[in-house]
Parts: structure tokens; sequence; C-alpha cells
């Protein structure tokens, strides 16, 4: 490249100049008021994430750092507190819960009673923050007075980010853990933040040494998982992101349980492959774990993940050859829940189960099968009744099924039926069941 009077290059002279700027900018943007005004200025906005190239960002590590470190700033309010590490007792010693009790306690303290803080900022409000985020995903890589035509767009920022991740120090790499974490909260976001590569970002992240970092990338994770279109990804990503997911899922939060297993039950449907690597990571067993969590929705959410495994010819071979008892059990009885997502969730696990009529076999002869008569007496919602008829027709079509269980069921199927169901597919069903 072009040379200097004292021979240093034109683009070491205006990266350096670039990192000086980004520095400044860095140590501003912690402050809300001065996010006020920038925010109020998206020429400014704009120019700072316009001026480092690509590549810049790649070969300048402090470069890297330092635009991390405005987007981290740019994208966090003071609600969102990164607790550190704290080594000395009795904190060493207390989990997430017991912290935010301690520090909930300060807060209602009178202020002189309150530990002093030392070097204590004010980063901005939420509405602050929020209205940065959505900047950074929805406005960062647009033109004056651009709109947004057809789907989602890349975000550019999203982008610079992910080449700060991916060859940035661990500390690069941490920030921008975080900085996916607020991105991805919104669900609006994220169709746009895949298009910009930030799954593979994502999975960059997803085993860093540090706790709450590690963390933020597998929730970003599994946040974006719960809303995309497994095809609207790579391949390689999918089968990449259900490692994460599963662990995730041994998580003590229950939230983060929660979302991973939601993400895994949406990719669960894409293939057999992904299936088939959940299975072998202990995934049915991490599945099934979560249907003895005192948390409804964890439950619920385990309970659609294993319907999805049940599609795995690994899995229909375990119930096949009476390795599942207690999965048989379980989904009966949660097919009685009081939580219709549940009901639905359950009756669908036992509906894909029974169209393999070795297991149909199996749910026949098990000691709870009078609940599932139940199940179809009260079913009322379109959903659940096709997917408990369609229990009740595979079992009765079953070779092993006895004649007089199938006379029962007979009988069950059309008392449903002159009682009232409203699901076009179930009636189609019944339809086919009794004209063979």
């Amino acid at each position: 490249g072009k040379k200097n009077k004292d021979g240093s290059s034109l683009l070491q002279e205006s990266r350096r100049l670039l990192r000086a700027l980004y520095e400044s900018c860095a140590c501003l943007t912690i402050h809300g008021e001065f996010k006020e005004v920038l925010f109020e200025s998206k020429k400014t906005l704009k120019a700072i994430q316009d001026l480092p190239s690509a590549q810049d960002l790649i070969e300048d590590p402090q470069l890297s750092f330092f635009y991390a470190s405005i987007v981290y700033n740019l994208c966090r309010s003071k609600e969102d507190r990164i607790r550190p590490k704290k080594e000395s007792f009795p904190f060493s010693d207390m989990g997430e819960d017991d912290l935010n009790a301690i520090e909930e306690f300060y807060e209602k303290m009178p202020q002189q009673g309150r530990p002093a803080k030392n070097g204590e900022i004010d980063p901005g409000s939420k509405e602050l923050a929020q209205k940065m985020r959505h900047w950074c995903v929805m406005d960062s890589s647009k033109k004056p007075g651009q709109t947004s035509v057809g789907g989602p767009s890349a975000s550019s920022l999203v982008g610079h980010l992910g080449k700060c991740a991916a060859h940035g120090s661990v500390r690069v790499k941490q920030i921008a853990a975080f900085v996916m974490k607020f991105l991805c909260q919104e669900p609006e976001h994220r169709p746009h933040i895949v298009a910009a590569g930030g799954v593979r970002t994502l999975l960059n992240l997803v085993d860093l040494e540090d706790d709450h970092a590690r963390d933020a990338a597998r929730q970003a994770l599994a946040q974006i998982c719960i809303v995309t279109n497994p095809a609207m990804m790579q391949y390689s990503e999918q089968l990449d992101a259900v490692r994460p997911l599963q662990e995730l899922m041994t998580h003590r939060h229950e939230l983060l349980v929660f979302e991973a297993a939601m993400g895994l039950t949406n990719l669960l449907g894409s293939s057999d492959e992904l299936r088939t690597r959940c299975i072998q990571g202990e995934g049915w067993t991490s599945c099934r774990d979560l249907l003895f969590s005192e948390n409804e929705m964890v439950q619920r959410a385990g309970v659609e993940a294993m319907c999805n495994l049940c599609l795995a010819p690994e899995i229909l071979e375990r119930f096949a050859e009476g390795r599942c008892e207690l999965e048989i059990k379980v989904f009966i009885a949660f097919s009685r829940s009081d939580d219709p997502a549940m009901v639905m969730a359950s009756t669908g696990a036992l509906a894909m189960l029974a169209s393999c009529e070795p297991v149909a076999a199996k749910i026949l002869e098990h000691e709870k099968l009078d609940v599932l008569f139940e199940t179809l007496d009260e079913a009322k919602e379109p959903g659940v009744q096709h997917r408990i008829v369609s229990v009740f027709v595979n079992m009765a079509d079953c070779e092993e099924c006895p004649k007089p269980l199938k006379e029962k069921i007979t009988k069950a199927l059309k008392a449903k039926q002159k009682k009232g169901i409203t699901s076009k597919e179930a009636l189609g069903i019944l339809a086919r069941f009794s004209d063979a």
C-alpha cells in the first residue's frame, strides 16, 4: 500500500486513528446521557457502524474489542446487570437467586444504609436500550429513507460482530455473547440475525469458559431456534445446535431449560439425522427428566420434545421392545392434564407411537389404558380429538388387539362420535375405520 513520509502505511495510520476514535466512543457510550444524544443523531450512529470494514475488524484485535464494546454499551440498560463472580465468602457459596434476593434487599434499604458502590454509572433506561437494539438489528444496514422490502434483511452490525467474535480475544467473544443475548430478546429481531449469519456466530460462543457468557450465547441460540424454520438455517448449523441446547436443558434456571427444550423441539422436526444426533447425546433421557420438573411449562416442553423424538426409528424400537413402560404411563397421565397444551403434546406423542403397530400393541397392554378411554370421552379440542381418535383406531387395527378390546374401542369411538366430534381429521379417520 501507499506509504507516509515516515514509512508507515496509510492503512496502519488509518487504523491507528480509528482505534483512538473507537476507544473514545467506547468510553462515552457507557453513559446513558450520551446514548440519548447519539440516538437522535442517526448519521453519527450510522458512521460508527460503517467506518470499519470487515477486514479491519478481522485483522485488528484492538479495534474489534472497541467495536464490540461500543455495541455492548449501546444495547445495555441499567437493568442489565452482568454480575461479576464473587470469590469471597459468603457470596462464593450463593446461587443466582440468593444474590438477586440480597440485591433486592439492598435496593429497599434507605440510601444511607446501602453498601457503597464504587464508580457506579447510569447506562440509561430500558426503553433507550430497546430502541438501540432495534436500530442495531433493523436499521443499521439501511440508507436514509430506505424501507424494508421482501424477506428479513441481514443486519450488517450483526455481521461485523460475528467477525469480531470469530477473530477476537476471549474477552471480545464474551462481550459478543452478551450483545447477541440482548439482540435476540425481541422475536422480530431473530430472522434478521439469522440472515446475517448470527447462528454460526452463536455456535462459536456456546462453549466459552465464563458461565454467564456461555449461558447468554446458549439462551440466544435457543430463542432463535424457537421461532426459526430450521430450513432457514444451514444444515450444519442445525446439527451443531443440538448439543448446546441439550446441555442447556440441564441448567438450574427454569427459563433457560424451557427455552432450550422449545428450541430443540423445533429442530427435531427437521430430519432423522438431527433426531439421531440428539438420541446419541442422551437427548431422550434429558427430555424425560423434564417431565419430573415442578414447572408445568418445563414439563410440557419436555413432552413436546419427546413427541418429535418419537419419529425416530431408534425410539420406536425401544417402545416396541417394552423398554419404555414409564414413558407410556407418563404420556397417558398427562393426557388428563388441566393444561390444554399439555394434553395436545401428550396425545400427540401417543398418536405418533401408536402409528407403529408393535408400539400400539404395547399401549394396548398397558395397565393405564382405561385412562385413555376417559381422555377420548372428554376430548373437546379438535387437535386433541384428532390425536386421540388416531391412537384408538391404530390400536384397534393392531393384529394383537383382542376381539373384546376391539369391540370396546369401537363402542367408545361410536359413543364419542354421537356425543360430538368437531375435528374433520378425526371424522375422516373414523369414516375409514368404519369402512374397513
